[in-house]
């Protein structure tokens, strides 16, 4: 046989090779659509195009319960501001005061349970629901050196109005993800890339005070096959602002400061003190068809916090 053929035949096998390759592939395409049925709610769309390319597919609609506790320290974001009525800064009063922003430290911790339904509306792109409750406290402690006006004087300097706070919320609050896969770096398990963004507002009922806070996420992370499960492990850097005004009135009757004061009515707006933190999590899908799912998430670096939650996904 002369090269020229063998390179011709060597052709011919190459192109019948590619074509029945694709051929195969077209039709355990087609047999995986066919025994896949749609989902009841038609999402997500464009799934037979996602499902083409290897894509797998969570269940689309769902629904989860968490359990979050965070623990966080505050700033003033501007001066704290008090009206004292009785006791010596309150003669003749009530009288106004104003504590100067670095002058005040608040340290809190906020305990909830949140339900969230989430859908996903492309392969890429889920959207969320949140509704919740909350019960939280804010310790602030605002030193009383440099206000001005004060009928003591200097003899006032040290002195610290201690206010601890307590309240319940409601919250509700949208968020949206965009998810995505990358190649493997090492081994055949790619890399599945999240970017998560959530607007959350809350009312307390026990104080005249609303939050508002702010989340934005990058989490990267895989997810593998265990015994007919998936578990999953993601890392997150994330953006978190929180504002939160409060107003309300304290009673120091019957304590150590009740000769300086007695009651204090207050307004203070707060914000988180530091915005970045990373966190850790781990989600593990089990049963039938994978639909009930568990996650753990543990935030670190700059505040803790804590989420435990399950879900089911129909």
């Amino acid at each position: 046989m002369t090269t020229q053929s063998f390179k011709l035949l060597a052709l011919v096998f190459t192109l019948f090779s590619s074509y029945f390759t694709y051929a195969s592939q077209e039709l355990d395409s087609t047999v995986n659509q066919q025994l896949t049925p749609k989902h009841w709610s038609g999402l997500p769309l464009l799934a037979d195009k996602a499902s083409e390319r290897g894509y797998q597919l969570p269940i689309p609609v769902g629904v989860t319960l968490f359990y979050n506790d965070i623990e966080a320290d505050y700033i003033a974001s501007d001066d704290f501001k008090v009206q004292v009525d009785g006791g010596l800064l309150g003669l003749r009063g009530p009288n106004d005061y104003l504590v100067p922003a670095e002058d005040v430290t608040i340290t809190g911790r906020d305990k909830s349970v949140q339900l969230k339904l989430d859908a996903w509306v492309l392969p890429f792109w889920n959207v969320y629901g949140i509704l919740g409750y909350t019960e939280g406290n804010k310790d602030i402690k605002a030193k009383l050196d440099n206000v001005e006006g004060l009928p003591c004087g200097e003899s006032c300097d040290g002195v610290v109005l201690p206010i601890p706070i307590s309240y319940t919320a409601t919250n509700f609050g949208l968020g949206t993800v965009l998810a995505g896969q990358i190649a493997p770096i090492i081994g055949d398990t790619p890399f599945t890339i999240m970017a998560i963004g959530a607007v959350i507002k809350a009312k307390t009922d026990t104080t005249d005070s609303s939050i508002k806070t702010k989340l934005a996420s990058v989490r990267i992370g895989q997810r593998f096959d265990v015994a007919g499960d998936k578990l999953a492990w993601f890392l997150a850097f994330s953006h978190q602002s929180v504002r939160q005004n409060v107003t309300g009135e304290y009673s120091f009757k019957g304590t150590e400061l009740a000769p300086l004061m007695e009651n204090v009515k207050f307004d203070i707006d707060l914000a988180k003190q530091e915005t970045k933190n990373i966190s850790f999590s781990l989600n593990y899908d089990f049963g039938p068809k994978n639909e009930w799912n568990l996650y753990a998430e543990y935030g670190f670096l700059n505040w803790n916090h804590l989420i435990i939650g399950m879900g089911r996904r129909f």
